[in-house]
């Protein structure tokens, strides 16, 4: 690799995570906007609320069962030719999008957005291994991790920008075309031999089977917890401008505007979440406290929030503290997004990272649509809401009751071991 200046990483490195972060906000831009167009679509009457949240769920739902293919796919192939294919197929499928208004048609191109999207996630970590050295690798993933609420941010009063301007076929004609210059850049940029040297695997290293993770207490405190975290968010994602479009009677321009609002504070707090709990644990803190105090207390606090959210009588109180909810959220999400390096040895953290996410995903999937099914049947996001808050809070409960001490709790040798089938789920080590 070109050279390093003492005080930090190469162009090299920047530039790998860096676009990275750029193809995080191109997937929340490309999931976000169909929020503001189906704000248009139900408002007008060209669907109904029901059919909207069956839309946004297809696509979870695509992503969610392509994250079980896609991560054997990536280690077999490398992401140098995955990833690129992934944001072109996510491309065709948001240009597609404008094409039709007939609901299983729309399905399918939102569930080949979901095939598309479901490449970037595995590939993430496996190029931060690649190209940054393992003291800087938590660095590198908050940093790419703002783009979840950066996307959103930009994408939201975008998309609501053009639809005001142009018409809502537009916005998907403008927003896929960012995946384009996305891939041409990094077809430019990429070498893989500008990596860092890779640690040697250690004599005899075996992988735990994948159906073995599921033995373990941990594992299924993440799958639930991150269940409960994903759902808060994606409701947020899919429903937000409708909430403000179809309760709050805002304008398309006013609802992208004030939903980006959570999102630029959640990236602020997300920054500060992170740095919170590396200062404590530093300092000395025990980790287990530490983990189950940021990520209990944030989701805490956005039960609490949301429900006030959901009881609120002004637009005015509904915005505050829905922004106050993703400001608590934000706070989450580098401590969750640990969990799996703090518990995991290196050669299974993927596996189990992978099963997080493949929980956290099914609460993406079901979240937009019983959202949209709950609004048509009673006429206001009331119980919506006060659900979102009911799942929230059920997350915190995984992460604090069921989640044991956050220390490494995946043993390499019970892949050897004939009694690791015996062992008894709920023990830190088996």
């Amino acid at each position: 690799m070109g050279e390093r200046r003492a005080s930090g990483w190469s162009w090299y490195q920047w530039a790998i995570v860096l676009m990275l972060l750029a193809a995080l906000v191109i997937s929340a831009i490309d999931r976000v906007n169909i929020s503001i167009v189906g704000s248009y679509w139900v408002k007008h009457h060209l669907m109904t609320p029901g059919q909207l949240g069956l839309l946004q769920s297809v696509f979870s739902w695509c992503l969610t069962l392509s994250l079980l293919v896609a991560g054997p796919l990536i280690d077999r192939l490398h992401p140098r030719r995955v990833l690129p294919l992934g944001l072109t197929l996510w491309t065709v499928a948001t240009w597609l999008s404008a094409v039709t208004l007939k609901i299983p048609v729309l399905a399918v191109f939102r569930g080949l957005l979901g095939f598309g999207e479901a490449t970037l996630l595995p590939s993430a970590p496996k190029l931060v291994v690649e190209n940054i050295p393992s003291r800087d690798r938590s660095k590198a993933i908050s940093i790419y991790f703002t783009g979840n609420k950066l996307g959103p941010t930009i994408g939201l009063p975008l998309s609501a920008a053009i639809l005001t301007a142009l018409g809502w076929r537009e916005v998907f004609y403008l927003t896929g075309a960012m995946s384009v210059v996305w891939v041409v850049v990094w077809l430019l940029i990429y070498r893989r031999d500008r990596g860092i040297a890779q640690e040697p695997a250690a004599a005899g290293e075996v992988r735990i089977p994948w159906r073995k993770l599921f033995q373990y207490r941990n594992t299924w405190a993440m799958i639930i917890g991150q269940f409960g975290y994903l759902y808060v968010l994606y409701v947020f994602l899919t429903w937000l401008p409708g909430i403000l479009v179809l309760q709050e009677h805002l304008s398309i321009g006013q609802s992208g505007s004030l939903s980006a609002l959570p999102f630029v504070v959640s990236i602020v707090t997300t920054l500060l979440g992170g740095w919170l709990a590396d200062a404590w644990v530093n300092r000395g803190g025990d980790k287990t406290m530490v983990r189950k105090t940021v990520i209990g207390g944030g989701l805490l606090l956005s039960t609490v929030f949301v429900l006030i959210a959901a009881y609120s009588t002004s637009p005015a109180m509904t915005v505050v503290f829905l922004v106050l909810t993703m400001a608590a959220m934000g706070l989450v999400t580098g401590s969750v997004n640990s969990l799996p390096m703090d518990l995991a040895p290196p050669r299974v953290v993927s596996s189990v990272s992978s099963l997080q996410n493949f929980g956290g995903n099914l609460g993406a999937s079901f979240a937009p649509l019983i959202t949209g099914v709950l609004y048509e049947a009673f006429h206001s996001f009331r119980i919506p809401l006060i659900l979102t808050g009911l799942v929230a809070l059920l997350g915190a409960a995984a992460y604090v009751f069921i989640l044991g001490k956050v220390e490494r709790t995946y043993a390499e040798e019970d892949a050897l071991s004939p009694a690791a089938g015996k062992a008894e789920v709920g023990t830190a080590q088996p």
